[in-house]
């Protein structure tokens, strides 16, 4: 989002928060795998990496949102480069990349590593897509803008908005069928 569009859009709630930088809602989650979270194979199911991202990417969400509930609309572009075995340390990090009206995007990294020094490696990559809601979880809330502050800024709002746009698509057409 520009500053002038944060500016809008922080002026729809003149008594709301104004933007907030994406730092602040940055988290991590680790845990070490075990073999009820594996396969035959002894490699991670991969459901069991996407339930983890989506936690990590909701506390991100809730962090930038402040208060009230969040539930997840959407986790999309998961893209799974490397297995993950049993024993491993895996590191999550999710970070808010986008907010709309009530909706908040989050950019989650998997991250994995033996635990006796072994090289860590990126395992997946992906987005989850985030709505915030009031207390009782029935009624959507306004959220506060994603501050705009340099270039990288504006680059990472411009990708945004064009996965945004894409799920919106994809949403419409699964409606539609």
């Amino acid at each position: 989002m520009r500053q002038d569009e944060a500016a809008n859009h922080s002026s729809e709630n003149p008594d709301g928060p104004g933007p907030k930088p994406a730092e602040t809602s940055r988290v991590s989650l680790a845990i070490i795998t075990d073999p009820g979270q594996a396969n035959a194979f002894g490699t991670l199911h991969g459901g069991v990496l996407l339930r983890l991202a989506d936690e990590c990417g909701a506390v991100a969400a809730l962090r930038h949102a402040g208060q009230g509930q969040i539930t997840t609309a959407a986790i999309d572009s998961m893209t799974f480069l490397s297995p993950v075995y049993v024993g491993e340390r895996v590191e999550l990090q999710a970070e808010v990349t986008y907010v709309g009206r009530s909706s908040i995007e989050a950019r989650i990294v998997i991250s994995a590593e033996g635990l006796l020094g072994d090289r860590r490696r990126k395992v997946a990559e992906g987005y989850g897509l985030y709505v915030s809601l009031d207390d009782s979880g029935k009624t959507l809330r306004q959220v506060p803008p994603l501050a705009t502050e340099n270039d990288a800024d504006r680059r990472r709002d411009e990708a945004a908005r064009i996965r945004q746009a894409a799920r919106l698509a994809r949403r419409a057409e699964a409606k539609s069928g």
